[in-house]
């Protein structure tokens, strides 16, 4: 700031000069007599700072007493007053040209003072900028890390749902299969009723028949015990019919007992978790102890090797039945239609049980009757797809497995 008339001065270039003034005027207030002061400096005796609002009125209230300033002038060290003070107390001559320079060198050193906070301040804003663009790349490469692992999160949870989806629809054919089967089942019930009810009927006039027939039967006895002169008495006849009865309730308990059959045969439970035609189950199933395998020959030799001959389709499916039987240890039994075609009565194979339905009869029938007449308690599995099949072994307590899933172990 250059100063061309005292006057222009800003007052906070001589805060140190009033500060001192006021202090003396203070101290002075001790002394014997005590100094006289400008009152308008009273108010600020007991205050440790004047304030900046009140620097004008106490340098005009100074200025205005030439008495008190040369007393202040006279008291007045480099060490209390700085350089522009000690030259407005005393105004030795030139002392506005002095003062002019002393503010224009205290200005440029206040520019340069700013001017280093400045830098300083943009340097430690650049400081932190750094420190923010930094934390800022960590959480970025933390967020992508993130995103990495949601990505593959999600992944694996699309995999599950496709997973649990083939589950559903598995399950969903089971159950529709099972209902199918309960119907059918059902049917077999109400027909098994109406033959029962039919066979009631035809026992009881049976037994009809045969009291009629006992009736008619002492008759004659008795007489030709009169016309023979032999005598037969009636608890001879009574031992009879006890006898006849005891008979027919021995047959009865017989017929009660051939009627009733080997108890319900109970499919296998597959582990959990495991879809049936799976590749887990149909091994499950094929390891099963004391196992009976029954396949349907036809239906998984054309649908593994639909472009070959009859002889050949069989040869390979024996090949492949003798492969799984070595494999997972079952009992394996495979049934063809006809044992009057080309080839039927090749040499037994070592592990496959090979059989062929006799003329008029389906290999569907076989299969059937090889169900039902394997004891209950044994597990029995049967590989096809024919529907029919399936749905009636099913009835019976069988376990299913589909063409498809057997020929998916070569």
């Amino acid at each position: 700031m250059a100063v061309t008339d005292i006057g222009s001065l800003e007052h906070r270039y001589l805060r140190s000069a009033i500060e001192f003034a006021v202090a003396i005027a203070a101290g002075g207030q001790k002394l014997r007599p005590p100094i006289a002061y400008p009152p308008a400096l009273k108010p600020f005796l007991k205050q440790a700072r004047v304030p900046s609002g009140a620097l004008g009125s106490l340098r005009r209230a100074i200025e205005a007493d030439p008495e008190f300033r040369r007393r202040l002038s006279a008291g007045a060290s480099p060490e209390l007053v700085d350089p522009i003070g000690f030259e407005w107390l005393r105004r030795e001559d030139g002392w506005e040209s002095r003062v002019a320079d002393l503010v224009a060198a205290a200005d440029a050193a206040a520019e340069e003072a700013d001017g280093a906070a400045a830098l300083r301040r943009a340097e430690r804003r650049r400081e932190a900028a750094e420190q923010a663009a930094t934390r800022t790349r960590a959480e970025l490469l933390s967020m992508e890390a993130r995103i990495d692992e949601l990505a593959q999160q999600l992944e694996a949870a699309r995999g599950a749902t496709v997973d649990r989806a083939a589950e559903i629809d598995a399950l969903r054919a089971q159950s529709s299969e099972a209902r199918a089967a309960a119907r059918h089942a059902n049917d077999r019930a109400e027909a098994a009723r109406a033959r029962l009810a039919g066979v009631e009927h035809e026992r009881d006039v049976a037994r009809q028949r045969a009291a009629t027939a006992e009736a008619q039967r002492d008759a004659l006895l008795a007489d030709r015990a009169e016309r023979s002169g032999v005598q037969v008495s009636g608890a001879q006849v009574a031992e009879l019919r006890e006898l006849a009865r005891s008979t027919r309730a021995v047959a009865d308990r017989l017929n009660r007992l051939v009627d009733a059959g080997p108890a319900g045969r109970v499919a296998l439970p597959l582990p959990g978790g495991v879809a049936r035609d799976s590749r887990r189950a149909t091994e499950h199933l094929l390891r099963a102890p004391h196992a009976l395998v029954l396949v349907d020959g036809y239906n998984v030799a054309k649908l593994a090797w639909p472009d070959d001959d009859l002889l050949t389709q069989r040869s390979r499916c024996l090949d492949l039945l003798d492969d799984l039987a070595r494999r997972f240890g079952p009992e394996v039994t495979v049934v063809f239609d006809g044992a009057d075609v080309v080839g039927a009565h090749a040499p037994r194979r070592r592990l496959a049980r090979v059989v062929y339905s006799p003329a008029g009869v389906s290999a569907d029938d076989v299969i059937r009757t090889e169900v039902d007449t394997t004891t209950a308690d044994r597990p029995v599995v049967v590989v096809t797809n024919d529907q029919a099949i399936r749905r009636d072994v099913a009835a019976s307590g069988a376990n299913l497995v589909s063409s498809d899933a057997l020929l998916a172990l070569r």
